[in-house]
């Protein structure tokens, strides 16, 4: 019996995969921050890393030195997805601070306002990549400049 496939060369298809990067990289960056406070819980004598905004705070820097980096994030990779900006090159860092600055937005009612503003805008744009001027793309569609 053959099941049906989710053609990911879809809207939902890109979707699928963004929402997959950003459970994979919250989870990295999960694992980091409890790495981070067993070593110096272990080796300082120092409290783990606690607080309501280490967690934001970290994964924001991630999210921002990655993708202004490498255009992309582990859980972006490991997807086969790449930051481009407006020009079609790679993102850089300013792009990146601002399209991560403005996950403030999209990520409100877990992600519900970004998935909303990637499904029912032209070009699968959250609102992040709509004001840096910013794509996520499969890694193979890096032709093309965005139109706005």
């Amino acid at each position: 019996m053959n099941r049906p496939r989710l053609d990911t060369d879809t809207d939902a298809g890109l979707l699928l995969r963004r929402g997959g990067a950003v459970v994979v990289d919250a989870m990295l960056v999960g694992l980091l921050l409890g790495l981070a406070g067993v070593a110096l819980s272990l080796l300082a004598g120092v409290a783990p890393l606690s607080g309501r905004w280490t967690f934001p705070i970290a994964y924001l820097g991630y999210h921002v030195a990655l993708e202004g980096l490498f255009a992309r994030t582990p859980g972006k990779g490991l997807l086969g997805l790449v930051v481009l900006e407006r020009d079609g090159s790679s993102c850089g860092p300013r792009a990146a601070l601002v399209r991560n600055l403005l996950r403030l937005v999209d990520g409100a009612a877990f992600y519900l306002v970004g998935a909303a503003v990637v499904a029912l805008t032209d070009g699968d744009r959250r609102v992040g990549d709509h004001v840096a001027g910013t794509r996520v793309v499969r890694d193979g569609d890096r032709a093309g400049r965005i139109e706005s």
